[in-house]
């Protein structure tokens, strides 16, 4: 039965693939909806600390990324201690938070919340899932390497997350309206790149100079676009 369900999710993100790709400092992690859930997010923002803010909307409609979105610097440099480990819960068979974010080299421990068996794999990680995991168990993995990865269930194939592993530890999560903030951010002039689900990515420079923000606002396009 395995084999079936895991079958059946392959052939789904096979079709996922297709809409996703890839190519920390965030002002404020949103606090985990799942009681008990932690989340290894950065400090708030220093006063006077240089950070990159932004806008991301969909060029089509005008609007935010229905489904968020993390802008990220892809060479700024890997803090210690930050952007090292998180939690993905799931909670009513849902992965919670629905979009998570880890430096390379970092790990992330799988929890169930449900009285439901679960059994986390993705497509994107060869010869990984984290076995069945009962309710209240976890289940770890350390990623060494960027990219981003579809979360599935073998035994839910409705189930659907996202795990964003990125080169630096500076990084921002897209607000409802589409607004992100990237804290304490060093002097310099970085590569910012912006995911969100079904989305292109895309990528602009951008400096940062003391003691002021830096803007990057982006307009993305579908998946698959040719524009």
């Amino acid at each position: 039965m395995i084999a079936t369900f895991r079958r059946q999710n392959l052939e789904k993100a096979i079709f996922l693939a297709a809409t996703v790709g890839l190519g920390c400092h965030e002002a404020r992690e949103p606090a985990s909806p799942v009681p008990g859930a932690r989340s290894a997010g950065p400090p708030l923002a220093r006063a006077g600390s240089p950070s990159i803010v932004g806008t991301v909307l969909v060029s089509s409609t005008g609007k935010p990324p229905t489904d968020g979105g993390v802008v990220y610097l892809e060479d700024a440099p890997k803090e210690p201690g930050m952007a090292r480990t998180t939690t993905i819960d799931v909670y009513h068979k849902e992965f919670s938070p629905f979009i998570s974010v880890i430096t390379t080299g970092g790990s992330v421990t799988f929890g169930n919340k449900d009285a439901l068996t679960h059994h986390v794999f993705s497509p994107d990680v060869r010869d990984w899932d984290t076995g069945y995991i009962q309710k209240n168990g976890t289940a770890s993995k350390t990623f060494e390497t960027a990219g981003t990865i579809a979360l599935l269930c073998n035994i839910h194939p409705e189930m659907l997350g996202y795990l964003l592993v990125i080169p630096s530890t500076y990084f921002g999560k897209l607000a409802p309206d589409g607004k992100y903030a990237i804290a304490n951010v060093p002097s310099g002039t970085y590569r910012a790149t912006v995911w969100a689900p079904r989305l292109r990515p895309a990528t602009q420079s951008v400096t940062v100079t003391p003691p002021g923000s830096a803007t990057a606002n982006f307009e993305l396009l579908p998946a698959g676009s040719t524009n």
